[in-house]
């Protein structure tokens, strides 16, 4: 079930610039409202003609209620029932405005900075054969990070996996901010299958596939208490769905 709460584009008069931002959001009261005002207060100091789009992934506690609370003309609310994150995200594209340029999603504890959005933009129009842009916490260049050391042997993990059976070789597929031309997005994700935390490598894999040009960018990148992923419980669904990604690679070309 899919619901859609109280929504109007917001247009900037002289915009230059046009952009989506959806989140994927799940038991997140409180934090959602931090991380729609900085938003929202960042994107209109840019003057870019914008949405939010927040997907509810079947909350139980009170995001539902403190995003009503935070309606206004730039913020769309969607509600899912629990599905995973990568369904979230699918979600919020496919409902994405396809009159704007770029689509983003990121995590609803603004674990990255809202000042990188403008530097992927800039990233965009510098470099118009770039579809698509994934921030990364490994780079060798270096970023800020600060995560617990656990999560940085996890992720290591999968990516080794990752690497020798899809080929995929970027430092970090699984950082939660991505950005996209916005057409590009669109076919992707209508083709996306993975509805958990794999949906990332999923996508990352169709590009490969189809020639599709991914710049990785190093992004500023810092560990939130209170997350949703069981670094434990979480990593056999992941592995198994990397081998599913595997199986489909003949329903994977655009």
């Amino acid at each position: 079930m899919t619901e859609n709460i109280n929504y109007k584009n917001y247009n900037f008069k002289g915009a230059r610039t046009s952009l989506s931002i959806i989140i994927p959001a799940y038991n997140e009261e409180k934090r959602i409202k931090h991380t729609i005002i900085a938003l929202r207060s960042y994107l209109k100091s840019k003057k870019y003609r914008y949405e939010i789009i927040v997907v509810d992934d079947g909350s139980t506690d009170g995001t539902l209620n403190v995003l009503k609370d935070s309606l206004s003309t730039d913020l769309r609310v969607i509600t899912i029932t629990k599905s995973g994150k990568g369904a979230a995200v699918k979600e919020g594209i496919l409902s994405a405005d396809d009159e704007n340029e770029y689509v983003f999603f990121m995590d609803a504890d603004l674990s990255t900075d809202e000042g990188e959005i403008g530097n992927f933009i800039d990233i965009f129009k510098k470099e118009p054969q770039t579809e698509i842009i994934i921030g990364s916490r490994y780079l060798p260049e270096g970023a800020v990070i600060v995560q617990p050391p656990f999560r940085n042997l996890v992720g290591r993990t999968f990516s080794s996996v990752k690497s020798k059976l899809l080929g995929i070789n970027f430092f970090d597929s699984q950082c939660g901010f991505k950005a996209f031309r916005i057409q590009t997005a669109k076919n992707i994700f209508a083709k996306s299958k993975i509805k958990g935390f794999s949906f990332d490598v999923e996508i990352l894999y169709m590009a490969l596939l189809n020639n599709i040009k991914v710049k990785e960018a190093s992004v500023n990148w810092r560990h939130k208490p209170g997350g949703h992923v069981n670094l434990i419980a979480d990593s056999v669904p992941m592995l198994i769905e990397l081998f599913q990604i595997f199986l489909n690679r003949n329903k994977y070309f655009l």
